[in-house]
């Protein structure tokens, strides 16, 4: 336990450090807009959080192994809720806030973090950024 809490104090405070050396304009944010982040995050850690729900017992002091049956279930009805439920909300947000729609790049990339976090986006990103055409005729205004 003692060296579960050292470790997770130095990566806060690494963490902390790399945070203080970089601009105000964070990874995430460079590429896509607030509110798709803000809708991507409270989807992926919802499902996050039913995930270990659904795989560890009341306190969390037992959970299930990731190859087992159980858990690689939860993984995959938490992937495809996760899917289903960012372009929702990222849709929300962008509607309410921007006045727009959302591009097919951005529900690309909220789909593919939820199956690979972080690497999937990133990865979208650069197949849309190889073909921009793909983007056409999406983002408009709603009115």
């Amino acid at each position: 336990m003692r060296k579960s809490l050292i470790a997770l104090a130095a990566a806060v405070a690494t963490l902390g450090l790399v945070g203080q050396a970089s601009t105000a304009n964070a990874f995430l944010l460079r590429d896509r807009s607030p509110n798709v982040v803000a809708g991507q995050l409270i989807a992926g850690l919802s499902m996050t959080a039913a995930y270990y729900a659904a795989i560890c017992n009341s306190n969390f002091s037992h959970c299930a192994n990731f190859t087992s049956h159980r858990a690689l279930k939860y993984y995959g009805l938490t992937t495809v809720g996760c899917m289903a439920l960012s372009p929702i909300l990222g849709g929300l947000f962008v509607s309410f806030n921007e006045r727009r729609e959302l591009r097919s790049s951005e529900v690309f990339m909220m789909t593919a973090d939820c199956v690979l976090p972080i690497l999937g986006g990133w990865i979208m990103k650069a197949a849309f950024d190889a073909h921009p055409e793909w983007d056409a005729g999406t983002g408009r205004s709603r009115r």
